[in-house]
């Protein structure tokens, strides 16, 4: 149906005037297709960037058991999270994404202060899950020079250097323009799937054995002391093991930040979700699976040099060819922090535009060349190098990021659903995409695993914790952005924040019938 069907004006579109009833001009251009929308939400996920680096964190918690039965898990309950997120995403497709979501569902008196709080913990697992994924490239990068070159000696520091160069690269690529980011979205789509199949293939046919069906699916090891010197029980460690599952299991939300720049955004917003979920989970079983299958020596493995990942890519495909897939994972880790700057930058871009954000005037101008918000494309940059820093003095820094990525986004995504299933239950307006009467008990499965998950990753991951590299410091993280945004609301931010701000009254649109999304 065309756009005089409809009752629109010449010059607006379907997306145009959904945006206008949300209170928001089109500043950005829309220029992406729904695949390049799953490009970007797919990539931002990364399962190769989650599976892989944290491969040796599973056989080390929980083992096989944990790393196929843990991931089974976790994407059964990740499924209700993004079920609950695509309904709300076709009422409410904006940049601010969930952020705007919560101000609507919480209303005049709830609304502001809980969007206060959304903004920064997606804020918070936005730049956490960047940080890890590229701190995990730059780890496999000094792996592969070592692969060569034996005398190399890896370290934190040279992982942080090789870090911030792969983020500033990012930078440029956001920088450059729609163009630069709709290559890499495709790029990132073939190389996730592709590149996993090719993977998969060549371990289990490349092996010089394979692991038996009893080992892959019941196997229990735990190297984390808690079984050994505590009266800590397996399940326990199961429970931490679920990490390195739930982390590659993030960053969905992807899609609605592009939604403002994507076509159809009301129904590609909704089905980037799901289908990046859906995407994540076959490949990532293919991978856990095969990775599983293909350990040579499990001590040698977990105690490799190399990492327990590379080790096994070495073992089942040769030096060439390890190192062919090594090189995979650091391009992989590299195409995720582009898109997670890309989403970054729009969600920081929906908050300084509601004045949410210190000197929000300066940061909410959008380069006229690109359309796009490239002040907010370096404070991404520079904030997510920043988070790295601990990496220079401990070596539990990517599974601690891991924890507090997990913790900063599954908090994000559980308010507004939270809000959708009680203050908003009875004004929000299902649109295209809708749960009908399941919404409620969706929700309430959402919310209650992401209770759980905020409890268990808040855990030491091993024990005693008797020195600094094993120290998670995720607790100190949220901790501090809890303290944050709680001083800050009570003392200044309520007093002003009223969460988003509306650019327009539909009136002021020459021609253009409201649409009717509340």
């Amino acid at each position: 149906m065309d756009n005089n069907e409809k009752g629109h004006g010449a010059n607006y579109n379907e997306d145009e005037a959904r945006l206008a009833a949300l209170g928001y001009k089109q500043n950005m251009k829309r220029q992406f297709s729904g695949l390049q929308n799953f490009g970007f939400t797919l990539t931002n996920s990364s399962v190769l960037i989650g599976i892989v680096p944290l491969f040796g964190f599973g056989m080390a918690t929980g083992g096989p058991v944990a790393i196929i039965w843990g991931w089974l898990l976790v994407a059964f309950f990740v499924m209700f999270i993004g079920l609950g997120m695509a309904e709300i995403c076709s009422t409410f497709p904006t940049a601010g994404g969930l952020y705007f979501w919560t101000a609507k569902l919480g209303g005049p008196k709830w609304g502001p202060m809980f969007s206060w709080y959304e903004a920064w913990f997606n804020m918070l697992g936005q730049v956490a899950g960047c940080s890890g994924s590229v701190l995990a490239a730059a780890t496999f990068m000094n792996t592969l020079i070592r692969v060569w070159q034996p005398t190399w000696e890896p370290s934190g520091t040279k992982n942080f250097y090789i870090m911030a160069a792969l983020m500033v690269t990012a930078g440029l690529i956001n920088s450059a323009g729609g163009r630069a980011l709709k290559v890499a979205s495709l790029v990132s789509v073939v190389v996730h799937i592709v590149g996993t199949i090719v993977l998969v293939i060549t371990v289990l046919v490349g092996a010089p054995k394979l692991q038996d069906a009893k080992f892959v699916f019941t196997e229990f090891k735990d190297y984390t002391g808690y079984t050994t010197q505590s009266s800590a029980s397996p399940v326990f460690v199961f429970m931490l093991g679920l990490l390195q599952s739930q982390w590659s299991m993030l960053g969905y939300d992807a899609s609605a930040h592009m939604s403002e720049e994507t076509e159809k955004s009301y129904v590609n917003g909704p089905r980037g979700i799901l289908m990046s979920i859906f995407a994540s989970v076959c490949i990532g079983l293919a991978l856990a699976l095969a990775m599983t299958f293909g350990i040579q020596d499990y001590e040698a493995t977990l105690n490799s040099v190399y990492g327990a990942a590379p080790q096994i890519f070495l073992d089942c495909a040769g030096k060439v060819g390890g190192s062919i897939f090594i090189f995979i994972i650091v391009f992989a880790g590299f195409l995720c922090g582009v898109a997670t700057v890309a989403a970054n930058s729009r969600m920081f871009y929906a908050f300084a535009r509601d004045g949410g954000l210190p000197f929000s005037p300066y940061f909410s101008v959008l380069d006229r060349r690109t359309q796009m918000p490239l002040r907010l494309v370096w404070l991404s940059v520079v904030i997510i190098i920043m988070l790295a820093l601990p990496s220079l003095g401990s070596e539990a820094t990517l599974s601690a990021i891991s924890g507090i990525s997990i913790i900063g986004f599954t908090v994000s995504y559980a308010i507004p659903i939270l809000l959708r299933i009680t203050v908003g239950a009875e004004t929000f307006v299902q649109h295209e995409f809708n749960l009908g009467r399941f919404s409620k008990p969706i929700g309430w499965i959402a919310c209650v695993w992401t209770g759980f998950i905020f409890v268990i990753f808040n855990l030491p991951q091993s024990w005693p914790v008797d020195n600094m590299d094993h120290f998670n410091f995720t607790p100190a993280a949220v901790g501090f952005l809890l303290i944050f945004t709680t001083v800050t609301w009570f003392l200044s931010a309520r007093h002003w924040f009223k969460g988003p701000v509306s650019e327009i009254a539909l009136q002021e649109l020459d021609g253009v019938v409201p649409v009717e999304v509340k």
